[in-house]
């Protein structure tokens, strides 16, 4: 999005580093978007809604040589900031982030999903449960902890959050760990993750991503692996493509088998999407099903039709 107003700050820094001066820059961003997503079981619902959200980045040097930046994003009536986050800059020792809602971006959430989407994954829009991810079965972004560095070809991520989504009731910290790798040959990346939310469940993912010109393709494993013996493990693949046409033109195409243990069938989720950009003006669409929700046989099939333009400014 282009850029609302930027204004230019110089201030001490009281947050992680005291006493060391900084000057940075603020930097807000909006949009106009209209949205459609028409559900084949929600036919009586309006499928139209406007989108709704600014979003602030700020940040700059401090005299140490280390950066420092923070995130906000304001939505949902405007009312909350409901995602936000805090960023130290170490240089070649990493970045250490502190989530203060919902927008980690370490650990985990570097291999939720490494499918390429040209405008919404497969799963997204048919129903409010995202099954087969690594973290299906928790990742509290609020309160958590991340760090990140790159070492010897290796992007590495780890997050922590002492207080995890079951905390209160089931107890217990959640970590999560992620690794890609990219030095075997140009275009390729292999990457691994780790996931563990206390006493719910272990979890564990492994992809390949390949990109050769405008064309980019993943497959994904991801299994779901709780504790409990009446809980229901689940084990994922996830595959798709993702072709650039041209500079303002993308399309994809994807898919997504979920076992569930003990269930009749597999959950399968698969869908196309395009998007299209001309200047301010951004189009995109597609076209999701999802069937066996949950592994069930005698489940109706969901389609979901969706639509957005945005006009940035």
């Amino acid at each position: 999005m282009n850029n609302l107003k930027k204004v230019g700050l110089t201030a001490l820094a009281t947050t992680l580093v005291t006493s060391a001066s900084v000057a940075g820059e603020l930097t807000v961003t909006g949009s106009a978007a209209l949205s459609y997503t028409g559900l084949s079981t929600a036919a009586d619902t309006n499928p139209w809604a406007q989108g709704n959200s600014i979003k602030f980045n700020g940040g700059g040097d401090l005299d140490n040589g280390m950066t420092v930046s923070v995130y906000y994003e304001l939505d949902h009536g405007f009312n909350t900031f409901d995602d936000y986050n805090l960023k130290l800059g170490m240089g070649d020792n990493g970045t250490l982030s502190f989530s203060g809602a919902s927008s980690s971006g370490s650990g985990v959430d570097k291999l939720k999903d490494i499918v390429p989407n040209a405008y919404s994954p497969v799963y997204e829009a048919t129903d409010s449960t995202d099954s087969g991810l690594i973290d299906a079965s928790g990742n509290n972004q609020t309160g958590q902890w991340g760090y990140d560095v790159s070492v010897a070809g290796f992007d590495l991520s780890a997050s922590y959050n002492p207080k995890g989504t079951a905390a209160g009731t089931k107890g217990g910290a959640e970590t999560g760990y992620a690794v890609k790798y990219s030095g075997l040959m140009d275009g390729l990346t292999l990457s691994a993750g780790y996931f563990d939310d206390g006493t719910e469940a272990e979890n564990d993912t492994y992809g390949i991503e390949y990109t050769m010109g405008s064309v980019t393709a993943a497959y994904q494993m991801t299994k779901v692996d709780y504790e409990a013996q009446a809980s229901t493990d689940q084990d994922a693949t996830h595959y798709g493509i993702s072709i650039a046409i041209n500079e303002e033109l993308s399309v994809s195409a994807g898919r997504q088998e979920i076992e569930f243990s003990g269930a009749a069938e597999d959950e399968v989720n698969s869908g196309f999407g395009a998007s299209y950009t001309m200047g301010s003006i951004s189009m995109s669409g597609g076209f999701n099903k999802l069937e066996n929700v949950g592994g069930s046989d005698s489940a109706g099939d969901v389609e979901a039709t969706i639509f957005a333009i945005s006009f940035a400014f």
